[in-house]
């Protein structure tokens, strides 16, 4: 019975002393009020990969109409990012509550920072409710930058909800299935993605129209050095020649990111969907440095005569100076400090006869 009762004990301790469970979404934004909820885990690989870190699913209620809004908290926007692209599919329309909105089926799919909203029958809430909803999140968002990777996309010809980001093999594995091209899910493995690789590399994938019924798929892997770059080049040329499944893919480094079309129909659609990637190089210096300018020469004679005069004044002040001080030294003590002729002496080489008197000299 002791047993028992200190079991309870300390069951009850440690419930009181485990921290509350975080709030992500808020008891009522607009004219919506939060009701039931459910904070579990999504069952998902992938979001395990970009680093889940909170889930909340809440039912929402206005007048008689009810939504369901599911929420997730990603470590970073980079994860969240990832987990964003993995839940676009062509035919989504872009929403007008935030920059990276869509919506299918009148269910709204949205990244604001690090978080990940999904908001069904999407149709029953205002624009102006949903804006208000991300306001009230902004608290717990991450905003810092997204991976600029995304931008390198070349623009013409993409079909809109099948770009998939990842920073792991797990994400790049789904994106290149989604993309039908999934082949090249082996090489997951070989394009050292994510922190804990040796390459710390991130993919960014794309389909495009090729103009034929057809359609092609980029692959851009960026790391954070060009040396990583050229040697995960090194790595890739091999094992791309060495299957009959990679024929027609090729890997071209330009500084930190590598560029594939998975099996393109032609060579030259190819180069040319590479040539519209819009990625430039630049070089920063970091240490401090002053931009020096050769000044006018007008400045510059101007500079040296103003020296020169300078000069000649200065030697002219101090010879009078010094001539006053030799006249008052000598009417004060005559003979003393100055003429001294008794104090001279001359050094003789004694080429003459006659030895020099001092006094002719005065």
């Amino acid at each position: 019975m002791r047993k028992i009762l200190a079991f309870l004990v300390v069951l009850v301790g440690a419930i009181a002393a485990s921290p509350a469970r975080a709030q992500l979404l808020p008891a009522q934004f607009g004219s919506w009020t939060k009701g039931s909820c459910v904070a579990k885990p999504v069952p998902l690989t992938l979001a395990t990969e970009a680093g889940l870190s909170a889930f909340e699913s809440c039912a929402y209620a206005s007048a008689n109409n009810k939504i369901q809004i599911a929420e997730q908290k990603l470590h970073d926007p980079s994860a969240a990012y990832q987990v964003y692209t993995a839940g676009l599919h062509p035919g989504m329309t872009p929403s007008l509550v935030g920059t990276n909105a869509a919506v299918a089926n009148d269910s709204l799919w949205m990244l604001s920072g690090s978080l990940v909203l999904r908001v069904d029958s999407q149709k029953l809430v205002s624009e102006e409710d949903l804006r208000a909803l991300l306001k009230s999140l902004e608290g717990h968002a991450d905003k810092t930058p997204l991976p600029d990777v995304r931008g390198y996309l070349p623009s013409v010809g993409l079909i809109q909800g099948t770009q998939r980001y990842s920073v792991g093999p797990e994400g790049y594995t789904a994106a290149a299935k989604a993309l039908d091209r999934g082949a090249y899910a082996e090489l997951a493995e070989e394009l050292s993605l994510g922190p804990k690789s040796a390459g710390d590399g991130e993919v960014m994938l794309a389909a495009y129209n090729n103009g034929k019924g057809g359609r092609e798929v980029l692959l851009l892997v960026h790391y954070p050095t060009p040396q990583l770059a050229e040697q995960q080049l090194h790595h890739l040329q091999p094992v791309l020649a060495s299957k009959a499944e990679f024929a027609g893919t090729t890997v071209e480094r330009d500084a930190s990111l590598l560029s594939l079309v998975l099996s393109p129909s032609t060579p030259e659609m190819a180069a040319r969907l590479r040539k519209a990637i819009k990625y430039d190089t630049a070089v920063t210096w970091n240490e401090p440095a002053t931009t020096l300018t050769d000044p006018p020469w007008l400045l510059v004679l101007k500079t040296i005569f103003f020296a020169a005069f300078g000069f000649c004044v200065l030697a002219g002040a101090i010879g009078v100076l010094f001539g006053v001080f030799r006249l008052l030294m000598k009417r004060l003590f005559p003979g003393k400090i100055f003429d001294r002729t008794r104090s001279v002496e001359l050094l003789q080489l004694g080429l003459n006869s006659k030895p020099v008197n001092p006094d002719d000299f005065y």
